[in-house]
């Protein structure tokens, strides 16, 4: 089997697993990153062949036989809620506190890669810390921080043109419960849809040459991996110190 169907056999047999799979249903799994580039990173997995192989930019813009691209989307919300609220719900009992939904809210972010290392759709969950011994060069930090990764919510199909174009031509009398429809000749209604770049030799470009820029606080570090780290060690420290001992965390240690 080749490297980029490396996660086909936690699709295929989750329960074998288990130090891995946090979570199985019929849809999806969620699963620890082996190779986690945070304190913590999952991903979520669709399970349906027909979605596993498609790319990410061009899974929710098509129409399955079991759902539609806008009921795929709202399906894998879901578990990408429940990503988070696992990720939480260790991190409080690790620090013995309530209630942390402003970090859930604003540290956790989930995307997808433009250009997917692995042939399987996996969408990633990942605290916005990046401090981890796995982050190794400019092309694992600047995949989560630069165009390169795209914000789950910027693949909700009603805001890609493909998907519009797709129900349009499907149907002219489309209507759905979403925020458009294709009835109007003229597209007046028309809206305004997000754009990604796609063209390969643009998005390794930006791997390449963007400069490490940190999340947080926008400092920028031109091309030194090692004041990057240090500066994010020290983002990490100030920002788990107010739950506990920031010391009581390695990555993806669950």
């Amino acid at each position: 089997m080749s490297f980029r169907d490396a996660f086909q056999p936690y699709i295929d047999n989750p329960e074998k697993y288990n130090d891995i799979v946090l979570f199985q249903d019929e849809n999806v799994i969620i699963i620890k990153d082996v190779y986690p580039k945070a304190i913590r990173h999952l991903l979520v997995i669709p399970r349906n062949p027909d979605v596993s192989k498609k790319h990410p930019l061009d899974a929710f813009n098509t129409n399955y036989p079991e759902y539609s691209g806008e009921e795929l989307y709202q399906l894998i919300v879901g578990y990408v809620d429940r990503a988070k609220d696992i990720i939480i719900d260790d991190l409080s009992k690790k620090f013995n506190i309530e209630s942390m939904a402003e970090f859930r809210n604003t540290f956790i972010k989930a995307g997808v890669h433009s250009i997917p290392s692995l042939n399987n759709l996996h969408i990633h969950v990942i605290t916005q810390d990046f401090n981890s011994p796995r982050l190794k060069n400019k092309k694992h930090y600047n995949s989560f921080t630069t165009k390169f990764f795209v914000p789950f919510e910027q693949l909700n199909p009603l805001f890609n043109e493909k998907y519009y174009q797709l129900n349009k031509d499907q149907d002219s009398n489309y209507d759905s419960d979403s925020d458009y429809n294709s009835d109007d000749e003229d597209d007046e209604d028309k809206p305004s849809f997000i754009r990604h770049v796609r063209l390969k030799s643009a998005l390794l470009d930006i791997l390449s040459n963007t400069p490490y820029t940190c999340p947080s606080c926008d400092l920028t570090f031109g091309n030194s991996m090692v004041k990057l780290k240090e500066h994010l060690q020290q983002e990490y420290t100030k920002k788990f110190k107010q739950f506990g001992d920031p010391n009581l965390l390695s990555p993806n240690n669950f």
